[in-house]
This record gives C-alpha cells, sequence and structure tokens, in this order.
C-alpha cells in the first residue's frame, strides 16, 4: 500500500477533507476572490500565447499550450485524457485512484504530495509552466487559511489553477472543469452524460432494491471505523443512484465521515448493505482488511447475510471512474 493511500485515509480524511475545518477565513492573510470558475471564462490571448481561465482563486493567466504540468489533485486523468502527460503528480503512485492505462504512464512520475504536505522543492525542480488540481472548501470564502498559504506558494513557483470542490461528492465537477481548462472538456462532458444516464437507469430499475435497504460505506484506519456521508465521494455517488445512507451518517452534511469506535459499529442498521474498498486487483483495501479482523464487524447481520461488498474507485473524484463504480452498484443491486 502506498504512502499516498496512507495519507488519504489518515492525514487527508481526518483534516483536509471536513468541511469543518476549512471554515472561517484568515484577517492576516490576502482572502481569495469569488470568481467561479467556467469553462466561458477562458479568454486566450493568440499574440502572447497564453489563456486566462477562473478559479478559486481569481483570474489566472496560463499557457495557451502548456509544456510542462504538474498535475495535483485531480488533474491527472483530464491532463492524459488532453494528451499531457505531467511532468510531476500529487498522487500518481496510488493505482487504485486510476484507469490501469492511466496509471501505466504517470506511476515513474515524481509524487509531490507527502503526508507532510507538498514537496515544493521536488514542484519547483520540475520546471513546470503551469500547476493545476482542486482545493477543497464550502465556499471560496471558507478555504482555509492554510490552503490560502499552500497556493500562495504554489503560485509562486508557476501559475496555479485550483478548482474549488465543496465536498469530495463534487470533485467529479472540479475534474470536468479542470478538463475543460486543459483541453479535454468534451471526453469529461460526454463521461458526465453517460454518468448520469447511468445513474438514472439504476434509480428506476432497482427501485425496489434501493427502497428496501440503507447502505454503509464503511472504512477502518487505527482503530477507527469511517461512514462516509452523503457529501463523500462514494456517499455521493449512492445519492445519485437514489440509495439512502445508513442513519448514522445521513445526516452528516458537514463532513466526509462520521467516525465511530469499533464497538460502535453496532450502530449500523440491519438494513443497511455494507460497501467497502476494494482494490483493482480484487483484494481487500487496506480499510476493508482491518475490518475482517474486528469481531464487531464481521458479526453485523449485513455482513453474516452476505450483504458486505468490495467496491473498486471507493474514493472516485471524476466522472469516468464514477461510472465504474455505478456498474459495481448495478451488479450489487440485481443480487439483492
Amino acid at each position: 500500500m502506498t504512502s499516498r493511500h496512507r495519507l488519504s485515509l489518515a492525514a487527508v480524511l481526518a483534516g483536509m477533507l471536513a468541511l469543518a475545518a476549512c471554515s472561517g477565513g484568515s484577517s492576516d492573510t490576502a482572502a481569495p476572490t469569488s470568481a467561479a470558475p467556467t469553462a466561458s471564462s477562458t479568454a486566450t490571448s493568440a499574440e502572447a500565447g497564453t489563456a486566462t481561465v477562473a478559479s478559486a482563486f481569481g483570474d489566472v493567466e496560463i499557457p495557451a499550450a502548456p509544456k510542462r504540468v504538474v498535475a495535483l489533485e485531480g488533474a491527472v486523468g483530464p491532463l492524459l485524457a488532453a494528451g499531457i502527460t505531467p511532468v510531476a503528480t500529487a498522487d500518481g503512485d496510488w493505482e487504485d485512484a486510476f484507469l490501469p492505462a492511466e496509471f501505466d504512464q504517470v506511476k515513474d512520475l515524481p509524487v509531490v504530495l507527502g503526508p507532510d504536505g507538498w514537496d515544493y522543492e521536488a514542484i519547483a525542480a520540475a520546471k513546470p509552466d503551469l500547476l493545476i488540481g482542486f482545493v477543497r472548501a464550502g465556499t471560496v470564502d471558507e478555504i482555509s487559511p492554510e490552503a490560502v498559504a499552500e497556493h500562495a506558494r504554489l503560485s509562486g513557483i508557476a501559475p496555479t489553477v485550483l478548482i474549488l470542490a465543496d465536498g469530495s461528492a463534487s470533485t467529479k465537477d472540479a475534474t470536468l472543469k479542470i478538463a475543460e481548462i486543459v483541453g479535454s472538456g468534451t471526453q469529461a462532458t460526454e463521461a458526465k452524460a453517460a454518468y448520469d444516464a447511468k445513474a438514472a437507469q439504476i434509480r428506476e430499475t432497482y427501485a425496489g432494491a434501493l427502497a428496501a435497504h440503507t447502505f454503509a460505506a464503511v472504512d477502518h484506519y487505527e482503530g477507527i471505523v469511517t461512514v462516509y456521508t452523503p457529501i463523500s465521494w462514494l456517499g455521493g455517488i449512492l445519492t445519485d443512484v437514489g440509495a439512502s445512507i445508513d442513519p448514522v451518517a445521513a445526516d452528516a452534511t458537514g463532513t466526509n465521515g462520521v467516525d465511530l469506535s469499533t464497538e460502535e459499529l453496532t450502530r449500523l442498521s440491519p438494513d443497511s448493505v455494507i460497501l467497502t474498498e476494494q482494490a483493482l486487483d480484487g483484494t481487500p483495501g487496506i480499510g476493508a482488511e482491518e475490518l475482517d479482523a474486528v469481531p464487531t464487524y464481521t458479526t453485523l447481520p449485513a455482513v453474516a447475510a452476505g450483504h458486505a461488498y468490495g467496491v473498486q474507485y471507493f474514493f472516485a473524484d471524476r466522472y469516468e471512474t464514477g461510472l465504474k463504480v455505478l456498474d459495481q452498484l448495478e451488479t450489487i443491486l440485481a443480487g439483492l
């Protein structure tokens, strides 16, 4: 298991991704503007070879045809789809986040995000002409002082475009906006249309199974169980197909997950279908592997009844991988 995966389960889930942790700006730091990133806000200067794009931190002038791009969070897929191989990535060592052909293109690139944050020296050493990705916060005004400071340092290296994601479920739309900026917007828009159509088909075809069950996307890390909420990655996809989240997490709208002790796992509804992370090779993800050793998990009614399922792309952050999740949910619902 990669260090990046450990980061996503520990530091990120514990802090960066919680919307509550991003509330309130800093009076001592220049506040970002409220400009909303849209495809129509991109303006290109043919003479200068630049384009002006809107970001969470205001308009940014970027190269019209960037050559050396560092893929911050959420940018690898859109860049590769646009025919741009990044020179470094935030998470290119995490195989289970990418489609197989994508991982082959980035697996040997420098990784510039670790447990302690951005490796600014490595980013500068890559000599980028563009940094692009997303930033998480409830609203532009709620971007944390830490994220504002990070943006300032990144912008000192190269033009930096960060698109706002107001919850992990919305990272799919943030990556679509990244795709529009780097030149793969058509493919991303088509993936969104296919995703929306598939979600609607599942809602209609499996209405009975969806009404009969609630769903609990569950993870485990260092003795803490996380039940994911409607604004999380998988929680958002479940909501899109009309599924109800387990009551433990259904009403938590300010955070990606509700943390429980292993003893508190019995609070999950006996009607809940359990979903855990599965690696692309079919083995349990690290959180699922740890759950299998927890007695209160293995005796849950859903687990005992065989209604616990591994899901690949458990942390899907774009419509392309979200479609892969929908295919798996359809198979699960068909068997209930």
